[in-house]
C-alpha cells in the first residue's frame, strides 16, 4: 500500500477506500486533475442476451438489411479484452396481430407474428433446435453454436423480415412477449445471470395496445383510419391546440391515461423488475426524430396525418418516435437513442455495443485522458490503478505500473498494470486506450472492482 501523502482530485470511493491522501511517484505535476476513467468488475462478465425488435411493415426492408450488415460489429466489439462472449441472439417482429380486426389495415392479421421469436429453423435460416441463436466458447477456446453455417448470414436471414407486416407497430409489447415466458417457444432465451440488451428498430412510434377498439375502422372516436395518426392521437399528448388542428406540436410525451394504448411506464417497470440491477440492462431504440412533430389535416380535421420527422439520404421517411424515446430515456446511461435517418442503424448499434461493454465490464479508458509528455512517442498517461471489494471496509489494493513492459512476467512487482494503445483494443472509445493487469496469482473474486484514476484534460 503506498504511503499516504499526495492530495489528488479522486472519487469519494477512492478516498473512502484509502482513508487518506495518496502517495504517487509521478514527478512534476502537469496540468489537469485526476478522474476515474475505468470502473469495472475485475472478473469480466461474458453472458449477454440480445433481443432485436424489428419493424416488418412497409418501407423497412432496406433498414433491416442495413442492420444485418452492421451485425458483425457485435462480436468484434464485445470480444475486446475477453475473447468470444457467450451469447443468445433473438429476433421478434413488431407485428403481433390485432385480433378480431385483422384486415382493417395494411398487412394486419388477427395473429401476426404473435410475439414469438423468429425461429431460424422455421424461417429456413439454419438447422437449430431453439428459436434463437446461441454462441458459446468451449473450454478449449473453440466456438460452439446451436446452428450450422455463418452467424452473420443466419442473423441476416432472421432479421430481414420483409415489409408485409402490420402498420400498427407494437414493439414494446413484442419485446415483452419475447421475454415474459408466456410463449413456449421463447423459453430458454432469457438467462437470469446474463446482461440483457434490447434493440428496437422501427420507422414509426410504438402502438402497443390493450384495447383493440383502436383497430376498429368504424370507431367514432377517430376521424379516418390512418394507423400512424390513430396511435399518435390516443398514445401521445402535446401542449397546444386540438390534436386535429394542422401545425407543429410542442412538448410531446406519452399519454399516461390512454383509453387504448398501454402506458410506457408499464414496460419500463417490467424490465426493471426483470433486471433490478441497472448494470444488467441496456436498451436501444433506432427511430425517427421524436422532436419534429407536425400534423397535416383539412380544416375540419379530416384526413389528419403525421408528417415524417426526418428522411435518410435515400429520401425514406421516419416518423416521430415519442413513446419509444421516453422508454429509452427512462434507463438513463444504459439507454441509447439513435436517429434512423442519421447513418441508419449502424450508429445506434455502435452506441448499444458501447453500453453493453460497460455493463459486461470493460477496461477501456473513458474520457479525455491527458498525454502528459507530448515529446515522448505514443501516449504517455498518468494513472493510479487499484482494486477494491464491493461492500468491504478493507483498504484498496494499489497496483504498480509494470516496470518491464517488454517482459511483463519478469516485472519486479506483480501483479502490475500496463496501458495499451490502439483502436483494435478500444476502437469505440474516445481514448482508444485499454488497461491490462498482468501477473495475478489467482483470478479476482466476483466482488472485486478494478478502478483507474487518470489525469484528464478537462
Amino acid at each position: 500500500m503506498p504511503t499516504c501523502t499526495r492530495q489528488l482530485l479522486l472519487s469519494p470511493l477512492l478516498l473512502l477506500a484509502s482513508a487518506c491522501t495518496i502517495d504517487a511517484p509521478l514527478g512534476e505535476d502537469p496540468p489537469g486533475s485526476f478522474r476515474v476513467v475505468v470502473d469495472t468488475p475485475a472478473h469480466l462478465r461474458d453472458q449477454v442476451d440480445l433481443l432485436f425488435v424489428i419493424d416488418n411493415s412497409q418501407n423497412m426492408a432496406e433498414r433491416q438489411r442495413q442492420l444485418s450488415q452492421s451485425f458483425s460489429q457485435v462480436f468484434e466489439h464485445l470480444s475486446f479484452g475477453r475473447g468470444q462472449p457467450d451469447m443468445h441472439i433473438g429476433v421478434v417482429a413488431t407485428d403481433i396481430g390485432i385480433g378480431e380486426f385483422g384486415g382493417a389495415a395494411t398487412g394486419c392479421t388477427a395473429q401476426g407474428h404473435g410475439g414469438s421469436l423468429e425461429s431460424p429453423a422455421v424461417r429456413g435460416c439454419a438447422i437449430s433446435s431453439e428459436s434463437y441463436l446461441e454462441v458459446q466458447r468451449d473450454v478449449d477456446g473453440s466456438v460452439l453454436t446451436n446452428f450450422e453455417g455463418s452467424l452473420n448470414d443466419t442473423f441476416a436471414c432472421m432479421a430481414e423480415l420483409g415489409e408485409n407486416g402490420c402498420e400498427y407497430e407494437q414493439p414494446l409489447q413484442g419485446m415483452r412477449s419475447a421475454l415474459d415466458k408466456s410463449i413456449e417457444q421463447n423459453l430458454g432465451f432469457l438467462r437470469p445471470d446474463a446482461v440483457l440488451g434490447v434493440v428496437v428498430l422501427t420507422d414509426e412510434d410504438d402502438c402497443s395496445t390493450y384495447n383493440p377498439a383502436l383497430f376498429d375502422p368504424e370507431n367514432p372516436q377517430f376521424r379516418g383510419d390512418d394507423p400512424n395518426f390513430r396511435c399518435f392521437q390516443t398514445g401521445v399528448i402535446c401542449d397546444g391546440d386540438d390534436v386535429y388542428k394542422p401545425g407543429m406540436r410542442n412538448d410531446c410525451r406519452p399519454r399516461d391515461n390512454s383509453e387504448h394504448v398501454t402506458a410506457v411506464d408499464t414496460y419500463v417497470d417490467y424490465l426493471r423488475a426483470l433486471k433490478p440491477n441497472p448494470q444488467d440492462l441496456v436498451v436501444t431504440a433506432i427511430i425517427g426524430d421524436p422532436e419534429n412533430v407536425y400534423v397535416e389535416a383539412d380544416d375540419d380535421g379530416a384526413d389528419a396525418q403525421l408528417t415524417p420527422s426526418c428522411q435518410d439520404t435515400q429520401g425514406t421517411a421516419a416518423y416521430p418516435g415519442i413513446r419509444l424515446s421516453a422508454f429509452v430515456d427512462a434507463f438513463a446511461d444504459s439507454g441509447e437513442l439513435s436517429s434512423l435517418c442519421d447513418a441508419g442503424p449502424a450508429r445506434g448499434l455502435k452506441g448499444m455495443l458501447h453500453n453493453l461493454r460497460q455493463s459486461m465490464g470493460t477496461t477501456c479508458l473513458e474520457g479525455p485522458v491527458s498525454d502528459v509528455d507530448d515529446q515522448a512517442p505514443g501516449r504517455q498517461v498518468d494513472c493510479l490503478v487499484y482494486e477494491t471489494e464491493t461492500g468491504s471496509s478493507a483498504p484498496a489494493t494499489f497496483l504498480p505500473a509494470c516496470d518491464r513492459p517488454g517482459d511483463l512476467l519478469s516485472s519486479t512487482q506483480l501483479p502490475c498494470y500496463t496501458i495499451q494503445t490502439g483502436g483494435e483494443a478500444c476502437g469505440d472509445f474516445r481514448t482508444q486506450l485499454a488497461l491490462q493487469v498482468h501477473g495475478r496469482d489467482a483470478a479476482p473474486s466476483m466482488e472485486t472492482r478494478l478502478i483507474a484514476a487518470c489525469r484528464v484534460d478537462e
